[in-house]
């Protein structure tokens, strides 16, 4: 289980036990994530397998649905479905690719974005909805990872370019990028969350700052043989391909979505293996054209296979920590030292010891600690207290870890819920209720 995946897990059952996201459960997660984690977690618990194989699905089907833009857009000069196994071989460069993430769902949105842009580009067809719906999927795929906005700008230049769209076109994929985000802020403006939605999902997600959970060494090493092939079929594309017009055409918007990719990359939040889920559609189109340009085929069919065995070679080796210039260890939950004797309890922890959660359930409405310590940190305003207040009313912990001693205020300002803990060390714990 990475980090990511026990995040996802906590959300989906806090929100699954009655609470509003960002009104009772304080995290910055994107609105459609936090609601696709609160139907997986209802479906299938804490089945890490459950997600991995409900993962692969996904794939396989971004793999055909990929295969079939190429192919009704006349991508190659012969109709086939080598592009949908590259794509499927790529995704398995990294184990926590294969994992149930924001990432995959996003990344399913800019697929059907990129086939309406493909649309578009098309002489034959532009209507009006096809630029529309261009900007609502990208609209959906920024509620999941906010900083794929960026796609928007890409998606204008590409169209200003191969299209030529006019400025009422361009504004109508303006509006339909901002009609979820529009839809999202009537929403919570209705329930009087509008503040909180702006504070914990807007301001927080609208950052430059990146952490890099894996180095980029690792993804480097990772990556070796797929960068390996693309060099190979950048080379060979300029030298023996033979496009039409429209095929010279996608192959520079490709080029050019690879290229708002590493936008992304350079701004995206948490920096893993899976963020990179962006190159996978262009990666796919340069290595299938590679293959298919080499006449001889036993020499195409050595490719395919020297391809899928390093690719998963590499891949499995370092998930077994056969190489040791691959670090995983950003991506994983750090393990708590309270895991030996607090089991299966409701907790809060006053603190960043996500590790705990494995084996404890969540509680309260404070999940994301560097916008909850804001909260602990400041008793003296009253918003907190009442906050605090509410939260406990709302689902009352079993135990609180506090190691930095934040709960201490509170209780001297919540009297009443100051009787119904004792203390032993860092660690609050609950009294049995007497009848």
């Amino acid at each position: 289980m990475t980090a990511q995946e026990l995040k996802d897990i906590l959300l989906g059952e806090l929100l699954n036990s009655g609470k509003i996201m960002y009104l009772q459960v304080v995290d910055d997660s994107p609105w459609a994530s936090s609601w696709f984690a609160k139907i997986v977690e209802f479906v299938m618990g804490r089945s890490i397998f459950g997600r991995h194989f409900l993962a692969l699905l996904i794939i396989f089907f971004q793999a055909a649905f990929f295969a079939f833009i190429l192919i009704r857009n006349r991508a190659y000069n012969e109709i086939n479905y080598l592009p949908a196994f590259v794509f499927g071989v790529i995704c398995f460069f990294s184990f926590d690719m294969l994992s149930f993430s924001r990432e995959l769902l996003a990344s399913t949105f800019l697929l059907l974005a990129l086939n309406n842009i493909f649309k578009e580009i098309e002489f034959k067809v532009q209507r009006d909805e096809i630029v529309f719906n261009i900007g609502v999927f990208l609209g959906i795929a920024s509620l999941l990872i906010f900083s794929y906005s960026v796609f928007l700008i890409g998606s204008l230049v590409i169209l200003f370019m191969f299209a030529r769209i006019t400025l009422r076109k361009a504004l109508l994929l303006t509006f339909g990028f901002a009609f979820p985000h529009l839809a999202l802020i009537c929403l919570y403006y209705y329930r009087d969350g509008l503040p909180e939605l702006v504070q914990y999902f807007y301001n927080t997600n609208f950052t430059f700052h990146s952490i890099n959970l894996v180095s980029w060494k690792s993804i480097l090493w990772l990556s070796s043989g797929i960068l390996l092939f693309l060099f190979f079929a950048l080379i060979m594309l300029n030298r023996e391909a033979r496009f039409t017009k429209y095929q010279s055409q996608l192959l520079q918007v490709m080029l050019l979505w690879m290229g708002v990719g590493f936008i992304e990359i350079a701004i995206t939040r948490e920096l893993t293996p899976h963020s990179f889920i962006t190159f996978v559609p262009p990666l796919s189109y340069f290595i299938s054209h590679y293959i298919l340009l080499i006449r001889r085929k036993w020499i195409a069919e050595s490719m395919i296979w020297l391809f899928l065995l390093s690719t998963i070679g590499i891949s499995t080796a370092t998930r077994l920590n056969k190489i040791k210039r691959v670090d995983y260890t950003g991506i994983y939950p750090t393990p708590s030292k309270y895991e030996s004797f607090i089991k299966k309890k409701n907790i809060l922890v006053l603190g960043d010891d996500l590790g705990i959660y494995k084996i404890n359930q969540p509680t309260s409405y404070f999940l994301n600690w560097n916008l909850s310590k804001g909260i602990f940190q400041e008793p003296n305003y009253f918003e907190n207290v009442i906050l605090v207040q509410n939260s406990f009313e709302k689902d009352k912990p079993e135990i609180i870890i506090d190691e930095k001693g934040l709960m201490k205020k509170f209780f001297v300002r919540l009297p009443e819920l100051n009787t119904q803990y004792e203390k032993s060390g860092f660690i609050y714990i609950k009294k049995p209720v007497h009848r």
